[in-house]
């Protein structure tokens, strides 16, 4: 028993040593264009899609301050799907690199029109090259701001 106690604390320690750290950011954006489409189930329900393009500040945890570009399109899901009323992909790039997020959201609310997202994010090149993440969104009309975190 005392040689599996040592085992893991020797595994744990090793473990610490190589630990994955994450990146973790805020970011403001600001759509540039957006198009809209969309129609009416024979049921009376209404669908649409929404093409947008625009720029994103970012705020990293160390202070750093980075600029992207993104585009995203979007469609609304069928009734009753349970899980999140609309779906987006975007891509998004700048001087460190690009990558691909997809996007779980809310109907926007009734009162303030905003809209709430949760975001899985894969890198696509330079420093996300081969990284995964995980980011939060508050979008009302135009403009966003979220939360996101890189694991290294």
């Amino acid at each position: 028993m005392r040689k599996l106690a040592t085992f893991c604390t020797v595994v744990i320690a090793m473990s610490g040593a190589t630990a994955v750290q994450a990146q973790s950011f805020t970011f403001q954006s600001q759509d540039k264009e957006a198009v809209e489409t969309g129609g009416t189930r024979t049921d009376g329900t209404t669908f649409g899609g929404l093409y947008t393009s625009g720029t994103s500040d970012i705020v990293w945890a160390d202070g750093k301050k980075t600029s992207e570009v993104y585009k995203c399109i979007g469609v609304t899901m069928p009734p009753n799907d349970t899980t999140y009323n609309s779906r987006t992909v975007c891509e998004s790039s700048g001087a460190a690199g690009s990558n691909a997020v997809i996007w779980g959201c809310t109907a926007p609310e009734k009162a303030t029109n905003a809209v709430h997202c949760i975001g899985w994010a894969f890198g696509k090149s330079g420093s996300y090259a081969g990284r995964r993440g995980t980011f939060t969104f508050l979008g009302i009309g135009s403009k966003g701001s979220g939360t996101g975190q890189w694991a290294q």
